[in-house]
Formats: C-alpha cells, sequence, structure tokens
C-alpha cells in the first residue's frame, strides 16, 4: 500500500515513511492511496466477529502487502484486547462504550496500535532511536503515552496547554516517568498542536527521527475503521431492523473517528448517513458551508474540551475523501446543530433519570446531536468515546453525585507527578529535544 498526501503535490510513499513523517512533504496528511472493497462475505459474517477480529480484517486488508500477517495479527490482538459494549437507550438508539482501555477512551486502541506498528517498523529498519511527540487536551497525551510506555528506543513528549487540565487527566501521563516527558505549554492546545507539525516538518529537526502520536499519524487513524464496522456488527447479532441504514454519531473535535466512519463505507460496511456532533466550538459547520479561507477563532472552554478545537486537524482527509466536493460531503454527512453545555448537561440528566446510565459530555454531545437529525425507523448509534470520570469536575456539577472513579485512573492519583514547562515556541521545543538526546 501507497500513501498519498492531502495536498496531492508530492509522490506517495510506502508505510514507513508515511508513519515516521507524520507529516507529507508537502505539508499534507497521509492517506491510503487506494481504499480497497472488502468482499461481501465478511460482512455476511460480520455478527459473528469480535472487535479484534474485524480491526485484523482491516490493517491486512489495508497493510497486508506491508506487514506479515502473523505481526498484524499479534499487533490487533494486543491493541483491541478492550471489550466495546453497546447499550441500547431508547427507541432505536444505541450507544458503543469505547471507553475500557487503560486511559478510559478510545484513543486506546489506535494508540497502542501506532505503538506497537511503531516497533515493528522499528526493528524491521535497524532505527534504534525515535522521539515522538503529541499534543493533547488529555485523552491523546495520556492514550499515546501508555501505548508507548517503556517501549525500547521510543521517549515521548506529551505537549499539554498551562491550566486546562484536571489533575486526573495529567495525572495519566505526568506520573509516568521514564521514557514519557511531559511539557506543559504556556498557550493553549493550538499552540501546542501547531509545536507538533512545525517540529516534525522542520528539515534542521531530522536527526532527532521525530514523529507524531496525534491523528495527524495515519497509524492512529486507520484502526478507528474498525469502529464503525463494529457497531453494525453489534446491531446485526442483536437482530435490529433495517440496521444497514444505520446512522453513526460522533463527537467531532480533530474529526478522527469521522474520517474513519468514511473510510470504513468507502470499504464496503453498510449504513446511512453520519452525523458529526459539535459544540459551541462549530468550525466544521463553517468548513463544510465552504468557509475554510475565513478566520479561525481561538476555542472556547467548554464541558467536553476534547473537542474544544479552531480547527479539526482531520479536516485536510475528510475533505480528501470527497476530492474537495463539499456538495458530495454534505450528501452523507449531517452536521448536526451544535450542542450547548446547557443541553449536555439536560442529556447526562434525562439519561440518569430515564435508563441508570451515566453518560460522558463527549458521548452526550454524540447522542443529542443524533437525536436531533433522527429519521423515522432508523437505528442510531452514538460513540461514547470516554468514561464519565475522565471529566470528574464536570460531571460532579452536572449530576451533583459522585461519579465512581475506575482503578485506571486511581492507580495514578497517588505517584509523584512531573513535567516541563516552555513558551509556546519551536526554539523552546528545539532546546527540550536536545536536552532529552544529549
Amino acid at each position: 500500500m501507497l500513501f498519498a498526501s492531502t495536498n496531492a503535490s508530492c509522490p506517495p510513499c510506502p508505510l514507513d515513511d508515511a508513519v515516521n513523517r507524520c507529516v507529507a512533504a508537502d505539508g499534507g496528511m497521509f492517506m491510503p492511496q487506494v481504499l480497497p472493497h472488502i468482499p461481501q462475505a465478511f460482512f455476511n459474517n460480520i455478527s459473528e466477529m469480535t472487535l479484534a477480529d474485524i480491526a485484523y480484517v482491516v490493517a491486512t486488508t489495508l497493510l497486508g502487502d506491508d506487514v506479515p500477517a502473523a505481526e498484524l495479527k499479534s499487533i490487533t490482538a494486543d491493541s483491541f484486547a478492550y471489550e466495546a459494549p453497546m447499550k441500547e437507550l431508547g427507541d432505536n438508539h444505541y450507544v458503543l462504550e469505547l471507553f475500557h482501555g487503560p486511559t478510559l477512551t478510545f484513543k486506546d486502541y489506535g494508540a497502542r496500535f501506532m505503538a506497537r506498528l511503531m516497533r515493528y517498523l522499528d526493528r524491521r529498519s535497524g532505527n534504534v532511536r525515535r522521539n515522538v511527540l503529541v499534543a493533547t487536551t488529555g485523552n491523546t497525551g495520556s492514550a499515546a503515552a501508555n501505548g508507548l510506555f517503556r517501549l525500547e528506543g521510543i521517549s515521548v513528549s506529551v505537549l499539554y496547554p498551562k491550566g486546562y487540565l484536571s489533575k486526573s487527566q495529567t495525572a495519566q501521563f505526568t506520573a509516568l516517568g521514564e521514557n514519557i516527558h511531559p511539557i506543559e505549554v504556556a498557550g493553549n492546545v493550538e499552540d501546542c498542536k501547531r509545536l507538533v507539525q512545525q517540529a516534525i516538518s522542520d528539515e534542521s529537526m531530522q536527526n532527532y527521527h521525530l514523529t507524531g502520536a496525534n491523528s495527524i499519524n495515519v497509524a492512529r487513524i486507520l484502526p478507528q475503521i474498525a469502529f464503525t464496522m463494529y457497531a453494525y456488527s453489534r446491531l446485526k447479532a442483536l437482530g435490529v431492523k433495517n440496521a444497514e441504514a444505520a446512522m453513526y454519531s460522533m463527537p467531532c473535535g480533530n474529526c478522527s473517528n469521522l474520517v474513519a466512519a468514511v473510510m470504513a463505507k468507502r470499504m464496503g460496511v453498510p449504513g446511512g448517513r453520519l452525523v458529526a456532533a459539535t459544540n459551541a466550538n462549530d468550525q466544521l459547520r463553517a468548513l463544510m458551508s465552504g468557509a475554510e479561507g475565513g478566520p479561525r477563532h481561538c476555542p472556547v472552554k467548554t464541558f467536553t474540551p476534547s473537542i474544544d478545537m479552531s480547527y479539526p486537524s482531520g479536516w485536510p482527509r475528510l475533505s480528501s475523501l470527497y476530492d474537495g466536493k463539499l456538495e458530495l460531503m454534505r450528501r452523507e454527512i449531517i452536521c448536526a446543530p451544535a450542542v450547548s453545555d446547557e443541553l449536555i448537561a439536560d442529556t447526562v440528566t434525562d439519561l440518569r433519570r430515564r435508563f441508570g446510565y451515566t453518560i460522558d459530555p463527549h458521548g452526550a454531545v454524540a447522542y443529542a446531536a443524533a437525536e436531533a437529525c433522527r429519521e423515522p425507523g432508523v437505528p442510531v448509534v452514538s460513540f461514547a468515546t470516554g468514561h464519565p470520570a475522565k471529566q470528574l469536575d464536570i460531571m460532579t456539577r452536572i449530576t451533583g453525585a459522585a461519579i465512581e472513579l475506575p482503578v485506571q485512573l486511581t492507580r495514578f492519583m497517588s505517584l509523584r507527578r512531573h513535567s516541563s514547562i516552555i513558551p509556546p515556541t519551536l526554539p523552546a521545543l528545539r532546546k527540550h529535544l536536545l536536552n532529552l538526546n544529549n
């Protein structure tokens, strides 16, 4: 499989280069040059498959010419070892729980897949040193740090905005130590993302063997294709009527799950329209309306920090899937009305009252957006992308009740935390990397 830039102005490259470079030479993001169609027989029997089984089929379909089957089997089995149960909440509305991994977020699956693929590629090439950069509002940093923790030859720098994250969020990566190096950036998350992309693209820093662990890395997004396929498999297993026309709703910050869902449909999974769920930082709507060249506002702080983005980094990929034709995109993707903090709180409270079910604010955005766009007789699956305890302070404010802390969180809270502080400049990040590599 070759990987092409979304800017389409440089030659396609092999898997190793796409994963290692992360950003194409022309500044674009890597995407598979083609999306192979999976045979119908697979979907006929998909209800009998586990999430790991489906992820393996996706991986072999896309990467089978580059990575031996046994390696992919091991990588997917380890990366998708956590269950993703589906719950029915209301009439024909289902919630897919993608937060049962070690850091309680959907990003655990992709981060672990990326980490293990990197380790394989490094062994194959003889590379002995890699510096991984990741920008985070909490979930990406903890998932990447956990997935890459103690992997030989890999050093991880986690950039996070000063004063933005809760103690429980930062503890999951600041308490690890060893090869995990937290950096508190005196700026916002957009500054963190910008520094990561600038460093990776800077030719003068190539001797550090830099790569990214955010969803800009194609190795992070490919495994997420399995989520929509697995959601369809659960509908089939439950005997849900009209499963082939199901709508899938997902919270959209950097839009990695939305991009992966479009890719899953291109590879053959049946489904109806996709619901792009956003909060008050509704830049996706402006982009889908054709306002890409307009000003990008500084994101406001909401109950859903993982989707507080002024510009979704997955937009170039999403646009490339439709060859830049927004009218085609709007036929398949519904950009739902922005979900306010008030509606998030109402949705969390309502689901607790009606079903005794506690959903996190990001999942509540997906659920509320889907309810606003429902079509008669069509089942809906909303992606719950994080555990409620990941946002303990916000959930306590909304519910007025204690939220049980899973062991994945409590084991970090008593450990000593450490981090460095830098200004949001490339020279400051370069100095940090120089100190790490001396």
